[in-house]
């Protein structure tokens, strides 16, 4: 048995280093062609410019909502702002339209008839943004902007934007992000990830249609609705009709399956240890039935020999409800429950991270849980996984690969330590939240 241990840390730990560097903005954001033409730069997401406090809370009343649609969440907990909202002419008479075009849908027949209903066309965003720019000169939306916006760093893709500029980039996101959800789950057109992400239902049967006319009964008007409120329960009962609640699930984590680690994590005496955490990239079974895949376990057992010759005092198990579609099993909790089994690894020293859906957000969302948690951004993380998905995430076609689907690159920097293992550190941009994605968000 020793044998075997000291076989497997030299096999992590024999250095395959590999370096990347690439050009980035001072907010963190990137398009592929900085990426392929500028790597004299390492990332810099700017942590001290950016605007984020590690102090605030992020409040997910309704975490499916707010993890796609924050801004209009605190549009609507924020008795001033709804109220200046509300007495806009221009956002009323836009909030009566789509009140009346609820009523309307419960007479359609067909997909297209709701998605044109609840649909903000492109003019109609633009007259929204409008009418922000002039709502954001008020005091109450200024402070909306630098007590809530700007600490939460859920739009932190634009920290270097002014105020009303700010306001106006996250109202489009959500917009978007809206008319996204009734394309693929109204619409039923394909999402980029269709093998995991798509609708669950023939969009073109009568049994689907009848089904949104029971959810559109559902939808409980508020006296005086806002203007997007009537699309925005819409948008969200098509992802309940689906069964696409995954980005809800388990939250709040602090109070749930990371409320043991948090509550010691004050005792971690972090200088003791080369490493702040290990995470791990999770990796879903085929086969509906398995609730762990082979390679998941593998990948467990490796962290949990780094970890049990001290590396760092936490594990991060990464992974969602992921493969195959509507797996009722998630990734970082059979892991979890793996690790803790077999290996006897206190939950105190155990994060999970249950929502990521692919490789570019495992590194993302642990990134978020770092920030959010006051893990010391001044010390590297290692991050264990398979010897080929080590090797993909220290290539530059993962960076390619962040910039298209994030739009930035998770880490400031990602070497390759071991052919299992590699050191990184964590990029601030990771806390936006990017309706693109709605899942996980």
């Amino acid at each position: 048995m020793m044998l075997r241990h000291l076989i497997l840390s030299f096999v992590l730990f024999t250095n395959t280093s590999f370096v990347q560097n690439a050009g980035l903005n001072s907010s963190g954001f990137v398009s592929t062609h900085n990426l392929l033409t500028n790597t004299s730069f390492a990332q810099n997401a700017g942590l001290n410019s950016s605007g984020f406090d590690s102090a605030y809370k992020l409040t997910l009343r309704n975490a499916v909502q707010d993890k796609n649609f924050y801004l209009l969440s605190l549009f609507q907990r924020h008795p001033e702002v709804r109220k200046l909202l509300s007495g806009n002419k221009a956002l009323k008479k836009l909030a009566n339209d789509k009140v009346q075009a609820l009523r309307m849908a419960a007479n359609c027949n067909d997909v297209g008839c709701f998605d044109r209903l609840f649909r903000f066309s492109g003019p109609t965003i633009e007259t929204v943004a409008t009418q922000l720019k002039g709502l954001g000169k008020h005091p109450e939306f200024k402070k909306l902007v630098t007590k809530d916006l700007r600490p939460s760093g859920a739009f932190i893709k634009y920290s270097r934007q002014s105020d009303s500029e700010m306001l106006i980039a996250a109202w489009k996101d959500a917009a978007n992000g809206m008319n996204r959800l009734l394309r693929i789950y109204c619409l039923g057109k394909d999402p980029f990830h269709k093998d995991i992400d798509k609708v669950s239902f023939d969009v073109s049967s009568e049994e689907y249609r009848k089904l949104l006319q029971v959810k559109i009964r559902e939808i409980q008007s508020s006296h005086a609705p806002l203007f997007f409120e009537p699309t925005l329960s819409f948008v969200l009962k098509l992802l309940e009709a689906n069964r696409r609640d995954e980005a809800g699930r388990y939250e709040p984590l602090e109070e749930g399956e990371n409320k043991t680690c948090l509550q010691d994590m004050k005792k971690i005496r972090w200088n003791n240890y080369p490493y702040s955490l290990i995470l791990v990239l999770g990796s879903g079974p085929e086969d509906s039935a398995a609730k762990l895949s082979q390679i998941g376990a593998k990948r467990a057992d490796q962290a949990a020999q780094l970890f049990l010759e001290h590396k760092a005092p936490l594990i991060i198990l990464s992974g969602g409800h992921v493969h195959p579609m509507q797996t009722p099993f998630c990734e970082a909790i059979e892991m979890k429950k793996y690790v803790m089994g077999k290996f006897k690894i206190p939950e105190k020293s155990i994060l999970i991270e249950p929502h990521a859906r692919h490789t570019t957000t495992n590194f993302r969302n642990a990134a978020r849980l770092v920030f959010r948690y006051g893990i010391p951004t001044d010390l590297k993380a290692l991050v264990t996984s398979s010897e080929d998905h080590i090797a993909l995430t220290t290539k530059e076609g993962f960076r390619i690969r962040c910039a298209t689907e994030l739009g930035y690159f998770p880490m400031e920097f990602i070497t390759r330590i071991s052919p299992v293992a590699a050191e990184f550190k964590p990029s601030v941009a990771s806390l936006f939240f990017d309706a693109n994605d709605p899942l996980d968000p």
